[in-house]
């Protein structure tokens, strides 16, 4: 176990500083990461490089759903196992209740938990429509969201590239939002956590287009 761990950082570390080198990376909202906690971070999704863009950029360690197919790849398989990615069998993954079930586990043991709330990756980097895991997840965990925006994703290794693209990368954490501890309905908690989920991103990107 400690030699995974130490694995983990020394895999992290790494992805981070070629992102920085490379692609200039840029990480902001960091104060809004509470440390040595369990959370649920929801990001929008554009690419496979995703994943250890987030992994990196985060302080601390991460776990995420990944086809168990994935792991057979050599040298892929050995760096998404190293960075804490959980394999997922294809029938488990037309299971959503295994799916659930298997983070909600990870969560329940102090672990954190990346999840792309949009299902698939966009093309064009523009924000598709959220699924409800991430709400759902957070509802009967109790755990809050930390909602993450990458920009420039969707470029970096777009269809048809053979290999990454130099351009700029940006990620954005945001303020963590909380599952209602009200008398609304479990419906009703994860409907206002989409709506809060989706205004943060929709924000974050907005902020970001204007910056850069």
């Amino acid at each position: 176990m400690f030699l995974k761990h130490i694995l983990y950082w020394i895999v992290k570390n790494a992805f981070l500083i070629i992102f920085t080198l490379y692609n200039r990376l840029e990480v902001r909202g960091t104060a809004n990461i509470q440390a040595n906690v369990p959370i649920i971070l929801a990001s929008n999704h554009a690419s496979n490089a995703d994943p250890p863009l987030i992994g990196g950029a985060y302080p601390g360690r991460l776990r995420y759903i990944a086809k168990e197919s994935l792991f057979r790849v050599p040298v892929l398989g050995f760096f998404i196992r190293a960075l804490g990615a959980i394999p997922v069998s294809r029938e488990d993954s037309q299971r959503a209740g295994a799916v659930m079930k298997l983070m909600l586990d990870r969560l329940k043991d102090g672990e954190s938990i990346l999840i792309f709330p949009e299902g698939t990756r966009s093309g064009d980097g523009r924000l598709k429509p959220l699924e409800g895991g991430a709400a759902l997840l957070s509802v009967k965990s109790g755990v809050p969201i930390l909602p993450v925006y990458i920009s420039g994703s969707h470029r970096f290794c777009p269809k048809g590239s053979l290999l990454p693209r130099p351009v700029k990368l940006t990620i954005t954490f945001a303020a963590p939002v909380f599952p209602d501890a009200g008398a609304m309905s479990d419906k009703e908690k994860r409907m206002k956590l989409m709506r809060e989920l989706e205004e943060s991103l929709v924000r974050m990107a907005g902020e970001v287009d204007q910056h850069d």
